[in-house]
């Protein structure tokens, strides 16, 4: 876990950070709304469940959460979900038939705690709406982000990510990450979680990302990158040049074991 930081006065960064061998290290992101019915944007990683749910709770009581908004169902973004059902006994679950579909294996959501949105549908979090989009880049055919109305920061799921060097990836703005390395690390991620963006038509992908320029957004607020805010155009422009990219070669079992290694009792006692 890293620590919590504001990307806008009201949105809060709940980050945490993950070793990719042979690209570099992902950041893994949740978000905090303090809006009027406060918002929780994904719940962590379930290995660290508890680590995460003392950093939320340095930032909100779990019980005041109204809306917890699921980008799309993979393990990195649901951890502690089943936890905060608990903890949050007001809030209801957000995400696409997809998203509530998929996660079903691992336990069904109570249907009284969820309610299903779509690209296009607008939810009202009391002082703000959230403008329901899907990005232009997905693992899952679940994902759904928004554009919060109020603050204009558009919350992108897993597109816009990027593995970075040791050095940046606590940066608390991909700002402060040199052009040349962010633009090449978020093209390497698109191949990575969207290999699907090389075979796609780049016209279409073109005018995709054209809708969220057309947004004007304040910030990006992606699930694996620190927050953009001057330099959006440029990460705009990483999708697309992505879909001309060299795919980028898979995780080995070697490099898995090496990973793994790390984490055994022998390594970390």
């Amino acid at each position: 876990m890293g620590d919590t930081f504001a990307a806008l006065p009201d949105t809060h960064v709940i980050p945490t950070y993950w070793p990719v061998p042979g690209l570099g290290t992902i950041p893994m992101n949740a978000f905090l709304l303090r809006s009027a019915e406060p918002v929780l944007v994904d719940s962590g990683v379930e290995i660290l469940d508890d680590e995460f749910l003392d950093a939320l709770g340095d930032l909100i009581d779990p019980a005041d959460l109204r809306w917890i908004w699921l980008t799309h169902e993979d393990r990195d973004h649901t951890g502690a979900l089943p936890r905060l059902l608990e903890m949050a006994p007001r809030a209801t679950v957000l995400g696409t038939f997809m998203t509530f579909g998929r996660a079903a294996p691992d336990g069904w959501l109570p249907p009284e705690r969820t309610r299903i949105v779509n690209p296009g549908d607008v939810v009202d979090v009391g002082d703000r709406a959230l403008y329901a989009v899907r990005p232009p880049l997905f693992d899952s055919p679940g994902t759904l982000g928004f554009l919060d109305q109020k603050t204009g920061a558009y919350v992108a799921s897993d597109c816009f990510g990027a593995p970075l060097p040791g050095d940046f990836v606590a940066t608390r703005s991909a700002d402060d990450v040199d052009a040349y390395t962010l633009r090449s690390a978020q093209i390497t991620w698109a191949t990575v979680d969207s290999p699907w963006v090389v075979h796609t038509d780049r016209a279409r992908l073109a005018e995709h990302v054209e809708e969220v320029r057309q947004f004007e957004p304040s910030a990006l607020l992606s699930s694996h990158l620190p927050p953009v805010r001057r330099r959006i155009a440029d990460s705009l422009d990483a999708v697309i040049a992505a879909q001309s990219a060299e795919p980028t070669p898979g995780l080995t079992q070697e490099q898995l074991e090496t990973l793994l290694a790390q984490f055994t009792p022998a390594a970390v006692g």
